[in-house]
């Protein structure tokens, strides 16, 4: 197969105030070690120098979907699927789906279009590749079929954290809008794919009953993803994913002895890429249609890349449709060009890493710094090595990695991780990698959540980033032969926890 989706375009919202480090300082804010929050502490911590700020009236998702519809040759007649990427959006009380408002501003021009949020925490864009692959390679999208993923965080407008909270320092806001195309039509032959169904209500502990109905409809078999459109809403209940809680309590009862002794940071994570092995991500349509979760779960097995899969479709009442499908005799063929290939994990026992939490009527997010610096590097290597090693590639023969920013120090441990393999000189390949075939905007944009898997290419293309040096490590020193890649591996790690990549070849 030639090519089966191509990234068409980008839209941007490029407004917001620029603020530097200072905005913190004399807030009465310590890092751990009782260590004052300042300019320089922020930057020797987490390499951000400046962010941007949202206004408070705006919606910048719908901004940059209008801007991605201006300077783009797109057809909205085309346009089949619409994507909101977001974890809290514009604001933290609003219950979904988060895509009604950029939705609203073309819904009447593409009629054809699905519209539905992603729940995956920083790597829902990735997922939403991925997802959008899925129905390019089985033929749900056909030739010439437009989706478009709008990624858009506005924290600061939605105070996500306690006042206090240094995770505060770490974000920016930003939105940007992705266009991607399907370049093929197939017509996928009909073969048996069996389902076990349950129709019911669930009790107080809705996610504990749903993982028990689901081990009775599917014993011990492996379960590769679960997908659950979540109708609930509300903050808590996305970030993370209830699919995500959900995979760990079903993961408690078919691995139950396991799962006693998987007890640190480093059992679990091994117990998880042995046994488990699979992804777990919400969605929230627009409308009340049980069916398209369903589809979305039969294009995974479908496309040859799933086997087993789990959908669930969850009302505000805790009525629920799960379907067990088990499939299997269908082959994954990978496209030669465009996007190729993508890879999501969760692991949904670290799932309290980053989580919205309700207390006395207001919402927080709680980050468990330390726990989510681990996953992200340490969790890395199993990942990539699955990815690459598939489809006959490793990490020096990738032409342009473009990694979450997150925390910049966590830039170099996890090429630390990736890159090792007996070399005597592992921490001039880090500095060499880093420089030359990465793009870093961390420092002048801040952790822009979902968004920084869209915000880096397209600020690549732009002429946007600059050579720079970040607590004594270059960056960005290559930037002409970026912008020529051929082999590019997009990869990010989030609430979920959940680590999602995709690969594109051009």
């Amino acid at each position: 197969m030639n090519s089966a989706l191509q990234i068409l375009g980008y839209g941007a919202w490029n407004g917001g105030t620029l603020t530097d480090n200072t905005m913190y300082e004399n807030k009465g804010m310590f890092f751990k070690g009782n260590i004052p929050v300042t300019h320089k502490t922020i930057e020797e911590r987490i390499g951000i120098r400046t962010r941007v700020v949202a206004p408070q009236d705006v919606r910048i998702g719908t901004i940059a979907l209008e801007n991605l519809m201006d300077n783009n040759d797109i057809d909205p007649a085309r346009v089949k699927v619409i994507i909101g990427a977001t974890n809290v959006g514009d604001d933290k009380f609003d219950p979904g789906p988060l895509i009604r408002y950029p939705f609203g501003i073309v819904k009447d021009k593409c009629p054809a279009a699905t519209a539905f949020d992603l729940y995956a925490g920083c790597p829902g864009y990735n997922v939403s590749v991925e997802l959008i692959l899925m129905l390019s390679l089985t033929g749900i999208l056909q030739k010439g079929d437009i989706s478009i993923v709008v990624g858009a965080e506005n924290i600061h407008r939605c105070k996500a954290f306690k006042p206090l909270n240094t995770s505060n320092i770490i974000f920016g806001d930003d939105s940007l809008a992705t266009a991607l195309e399907t370049t093929c039509s197939l017509d996928l032959p009909e073969k048996d794919i069996e389902t076990r169904t349950f129709q019911g209500s669930l009790r107080t502990d809705f996610t504990n009953h749903l993982a028990e109905v689901i081990y009775n409809l599917n014993g011990k078999d492996k379960i590769d993803g679960i997908i659950l459109d979540n109708k609930l809403g509300s903050l808590p209940h996305r970030v993370p994913a209830i699919a995500a809680r959900l995979q760990h309590c079903l993961v408690q009862q078919m691995h139950a002895e396991q799962a006693a002794e998987a007890t640190g940071f480093k059992r679990l994570l091994d117990m998880y890429d042995s046994l488990v092995d699979s992804f777990a991500f919400d969605i929230n349509t627009l409308g009340d249609d049980p069916e398209l979760v369903k589809s979305v779960a039969l294009a995974y097995i479908r496309s040859g890349k799933q086997r087993n899969m789990v959908s669930v479709y969850l009302r505000p009442d805790y009525s629920v449709d799960v379907v067990v499908h088990k499939g299997g005799s269908y082959q994954f063929t990978r496209p030669d060009k465009g996007i190729v290939d993508a890879r999501t994990r969760t692991h949904g026992c670290f799932a309290d890493y980053i989580q919205a939490v309700s207390r006395d009527g207001e919402l927080f997010g709680e980050m468990n710094g330390k726990g989510v610096f681990l996953y992200a590097t340490r969790g890395a290597r199993t990942h990539m090595d699955d990815l690459l090693g598939g489809n006959n590639l490793a990490m020096q023969t990738l032409d342009l990695l473009i990694e979450h920013q997150a925390n910049f120090a966590m830039l170099p441990l996890t090429l630390e991780k990736v890159l090792a393999n007996g070399q005597p000189d592992l921490k001039k390949d880090v500095v060499d990698y880093l420089a030359n075939k990465m793009i870093t905007n961390i420092h002048e944009r801040g952790n822009c959540s979902v968004v920084c898997m869209q915000r880096l290419p397209y600020d690549l293309a732009k002429g946007a980033l600059k050579p720079d040096t970040i607590n004594g490590l270059p960056i960005n020193r290559n930037l002409d032969a970026l912008r020529s890649a051929k082999t590019i591996l997009t990869d990010s790690v989030g609430a979920g926890m959940t680590r999602s990549s995709f690969l594109q070849r051009l």
